[in-house]
């Protein structure tokens, strides 16, 4: 009776073993354990999302065709707030009522009407032009507003290969580096919400050459201009917010990142042959080891929509595609995060507006 326990149990131990064996050899690289995640589209079907900000509960996004928004305590899809038919670069929020907004005729700046700042004090009801000298001699495009609420009054905007402040609520700007109307292609700019003097900022230049740039107090502090083999340029750039030294910049062809405040730098991810834009990028505003990247390819044909993310600051990564959203190039990328929720809202070329919700 003891030789047959003894065989039965070296059995079951042996089938263990091997379902242990077949499951693993089943499951190349597991999702952690419970892990699942959510799509919800909040229309704009067809439309191209240029800027993604989020305000408390409420999501704006500047567009092709106009500014919406969305109350993302509701889940309610995006309604339109004005200039319906405008192409908005992007959007600036002076208080709980005021707003400016870029117009750029078209992307490629091939249009019949010179670039705008419109300007509304009740909300977005109501849009009016603002006289403003921004690109000095000639209107110029305003590419991305930049501002803190550390430094109040403080106004800052990219222009073509320029990035200047105001004072006065977009109506009188000054240059703080770079020039008005060079041979350029556009820039961004981020303040470091943890050194609200320091701002990070990059574009592309005349022969596609992509560079960035770190100001502190209006001061250059460094330039790269090769970082990244090029034609390349920079459009996103994201901070840590457990540590201001560390930030992750979306470049053409790959994503960045720097652990020390830019003294040395890291490809986390290489897609240069692939020609892929790195226009989407976020990190957990609880956990920053986990990060999250979005591609986008510069097609009109349809693409898929994936999800980047790395639960180690982007050593390593996994990707969860969307197979149901024909157009998911990822244009813009914002990250709230809610408990063990993270609700990743994406603007896409030319397919709206989805929440990606990742359930940890």
């Amino acid at each position: 009776m003891e030789t047959y326990n003894n065989i039965l149990s070296t059995r079951f131990v042996a089938l263990f073993i091997l379902g242990l064996c077949l499951f693993s050899c089943d499951t190349d690289e597991p999702m952690p354990v419970g892990t699942t995640f959510e799509l919800r589209s909040l229309g704009l079907s067809g439309i191209s999302v240029h800027d993604l900000r989020l305000s408390g509960n409420s999501l704006f996004a500047a567009t092709d065709d106009g500014i919406y928004h969305s109350d993302i305590t509701t889940q309610q899809p995006m309604d339109l707030v004005g200039l319906k038919g405008r192409n908005i670069l992007t959007l600036a929020f002076l208080s709980d009522t005021a707003m400016l907004a870029s117009f750029r005729d078209s992307d490629n700046g091939i249009g019949t009407e010179e670039p705008k700042i419109f300007h509304s004090s009740d909300g977005g009801m109501n849009w009016d032009e603002l006289e403003n000298n921004f690109g000095g001699q000639s209107q110029e495009p305003i590419f991305h507003f930049e501002w803190d609420e550390a430094l109040p009054g403080v106004l800052l905007a990219t222009g073509l290969q320029v990035i200047a402040k105001s004072l006065d609520a977009g109506v009188t700007w000054e240059p703080i580096w770079g020039e008005y109307n060079l041979l350029a292609n556009g820039m961004s700019a981020f303040i470091n919400p943890s050194k609200p003097t320091d701002l990070w900022s990059g574009g592309q230049g005349g022969i596609e050459n992509g560079f960035l740039i770190h100001l502190r107090d209006e001061q250059l502090i460094d330039r790269w201009n090769d970082l990244v083999p090029n034609p390349t340029t920079v459009k996103k750039i994201v901070f840590d917010n457990q540590n201001p030294q560390a930030i992750y910049v979306g470049w053409e062809g790959e994503l960045s990142r720097t652990l020390d405040e830019g003294s040395s730098w890291k490809t986390l991810i290489d897609r240069h042959e692939e020609s892929h834009f790195f226009f989407g990028v976020g990190v957990s505003e609880a956990n920053p080891d986990l990060v999250f990247a979005g591609k986008w390819i510069k097609t009109d044909e349809p693409q898929s929509l994936e999800l980047y993310y790395s639960n180690d600051r982007g050593e390593t990564w996994e990707t969860e595609a969307f197979p149901d959203v024909t157009f998911g190039g990822i244009q813009d990328m914002v990250v709230k995060t809610e408990g063990n929720t993270e609700r990743i809202f994406v603007g896409l070329d030319k397919g709206g507006v989805y929440e990606i919700v990742m359930n940890r």
